[in-house]
């Protein structure tokens, strides 16, 4: 079989960008890819840190296919260093699944009692979903119960995480992006229920 040059080189191209850019090989092929960034992140206490986030998405989604591209997220990870001095780098990532298969969405990152929470939120069946609260105690997350009523907080970290994400987002535009019409209340705050239907 013989190709053509310009067959040849669009061939090569399409390889190079899959090497180089899984997210674009994900998008002509329909599968994978990793969304990285970094991002502002406000703290209870007022102060602002820095942290890592990834999005590693996987072939599917069906009708609700992650920015239509056929892909939706596999798994989710934040990376940050604590407020100890240690300067060691401390990661979550989501263990949680719903009866869909959609991973747990973190919308809270704090320290409580100088230990770091995540809070997430998951679907555990159509239109409903939960609250999980996972603290880093002695190296492992652990899973902390949440009572059925707790004080509401604000969601933290940006919600948003699809394809062609910024490489930095601020607190600034996280606030704006945070804030647009299309997004669920109860991904905009955490609590005061612990489940949340409708």
């Amino acid at each position: 079989m013989k190709y053509t040059k310009a067959t040849l080189i669009l061939i090569l191209s399409i390889l190079i960008m899959g090497v180089t850019n899984v997210n674009v090989f994900g998008f002509f092929f329909g599968f994978g890819g990793t969304e990285k960034w970094k991002e502002e992140v406000q703290l209870n206490n007022g102060r602002i840190i820095v942290i890592e986030r990834e999005t590693l998405n996987e072939r599917g989604g069906d009708e609700w296919a992650f920015n239509r591209s056929g892909t939706k997220p596999k798994e989710r990870r934040l990376r940050f260093t604590p407020l100890d001095g240690t300067g060691k780098t401390i990661e979550w990532q989501s263990t949680r699944k719903s009866p869909g298969t959609w991973p747990e969405k973190p919308l809270i990152l704090d320290f409580e009692a100088g230990e770091p929470v995540v809070f997430a939120s998951v679907y555990i069946s159509e239109g409903c979903e939960i609250y999980l609260k996972y603290v880093y105690r002695n190296h492992v997350w652990i899973n902390e119960a949440l009572p059925e009523k707790f004080e509401k907080r604000t969601t933290n970290l940006l919600i948003r995480d699809g394809r062609k994400m910024p490489e930095f987002v601020d607190l600034e535009a996280k606030r704006k992006a945070n804030a647009e019409i299309g997004y669920r209340r109860s991904l905009k705050q955490v609590g005061p229920t612990r489940q949340v239907c409708g």
